[in-house]
């Protein structure tokens, strides 16, 4: 199963786009050493990180993708879990987008129930349709 993690702290279009980039950069490279750390994931998932598409007046490069693939659904749990409590951690969580076969979820808050929630959602839905979750959605 493979994963694509993007963040965003919601400051896009205020003139800031240089500082966003860092922001979401340094975001990037955080949840990577997180999640590499995380015992529960070891042996069982390959993270990597890569960039995104630059958009209009951005020249890229940065580091902005967490990229996961597991090696079994019984590990999905626990990178949701290592995604939340990373949040957790941080003085401004950005929100963080999860997507899994053109599913989308954002993740916006750290109750346990979003991790049900997750998970229930991408055990129904096998399709590219996009989703989200009971006030943690897109």
């Amino acid at each position: 199963m493979e994963f694509n993690l993007t963040f965003s702290n919601g400051t896009a279009g205020n003139g800031t786009e240089d500082a966003h980039s860092a922001d979401l950069a340094e975001s990037a490279t955080s949840l990577y050493r997180w999640l590499t750390a995380e015992p529960e994931l070891r042996g069982c998932a390959e993270v990597t990180t890569k960039s995104g598409q630059p958009g209009q007046g951005h020249m890229g490069g940065a580091l902005d993708i967490v990229n996961v693939v597991l090696a079994n659904g019984i590990a999905l749990g626990s990178l949701i879990t290592a995604v939340v409590t990373w949040r957790g951690s941080r003085p401004r969580p950005p929100q963080v987008r999860l997507e899994r076969n053109g599913v989308v979820v954002t993740l916006e808050g750290a109750s346990p129930e979003t991790v049900e929630q997750i998970l229930k959602l991408w055990n129904e839905n096998t399709g590219p349709s996009p989703a989200s979750t009971d006030g943690d959605g897109e």
